[in-house]
């Protein structure tokens, strides 16, 4: 689970940084507090793929909710 956390972190800093790199240092520093003091265990193939498929449900979660507040 910390590596799925330490991913999403990861992939939030790097999409982030596209709108101002100061949106990204609260990921940065997330992501290493998770490695620094979680158990990673990296050679895990589906925390991995649980960390992107969890972030791409983010996005259309809050897409959703951006679009319902608009209407």
């Amino acid at each position: 689970m910390t590596t799925t956390a330490f991913i999403i972190c990861l992939i939030l800093a790097a999409v982030l940084i596209t709108v101002s790199p100061v949106f990204c240092i609260p990921f940065l520093l997330g992501a290493y507090l998770i490695a620094k003091f979680g158990d990673m265990s990296i050679e895990s193939n589906r925390s991995i793929i649980a960390g992107i498929i969890g972030f791409i449900f983010f996005l259309a979660i809050v897409v959703k909710i951006m679009d319902w507040i608009k209407h």
